[in-house]
């Protein structure tokens, strides 16, 4: 089974605080001289939103594993087409040199696709109008307590939701060593 390796590595989500990149990272402000921008909210809205979302129903979800290619991308990463479908989307763009990709129309995409059971079969007739077969990857329940931060805001939604990675990723096969980055292997430190 190939795995997936891509830019930095996964942070730990379950337990740690948002990264200072996050905006709603509370460690950033205020700043030392107090500033804080107009819109940031203060520590008892923050509470209170955090306080709103845990009281929210979390939906039931599954999720399954699927490459894909631009063409079909074109038309299953549509948002109203997602949502009239019922499912959502975590979607990781592969580099153009690496298995199961190539450039243009051969551009491959890793997807998580989640829905909930009871729309299995729609969600299933969906994806098979643009002949792709998400039976064919491993149905997995998406455990409610999940520490992946994408996975709480599905759960949490009640609109389809479409999570697209902006980095580039590599599939490698069991084995076999990653391919040289143009850029280096740690060209985002």
């Amino acid at each position: 089974q190939p795995f997936v390796a891509g830019a930095p590595p996964r942070p730990r989500l379950e337990g740690a605080s948002a990264p200072s990149c996050c905006p709603m990272d509370p460690g950033i402000y205020p700043t030392a001289d107090g500033w804080c921008p107009p819109t940031w909210p203060s520590a008892e809205e923050r509470l209170r939103r955090e306080e709103e979302e845990r009281c929210r129903p979390k939906r039931n979800l599954v999720k399954r594993t699927v490459l894909i290619t631009a063409p079909q991308a074109e038309r299953l990463l549509d948002g109203s087409f997602m949502e009239a479908s019922r499912y959502s989307l975590q979607v990781f763009p592969l580099r153009a040199d690496t298995h199961f990709s190539g450039t243009k129309e051969d551009r491959g995409f890793l997807c998580w696709v989640y829905y909930q059971p009871r729309d299995e079969q729609t969600v299933v007739r969906v994806w098979k109008s643009v002949d792709v077969d998400i039976t064919e990857g491993e149905k997995e329940a998406v455990d409610p307590d999940t520490g992946v931060l994408n996975e709480k805001r599905l759960l949490a939604s009640q609109a389809q939701v479409c999570f697209f990675n902006v980095q580039e990723w590599e599939v490698v096969k069991e084995g076999q060593p990653e391919k040289g980055d143009k850029d280096g292997p740690s060209w985002w430190s």
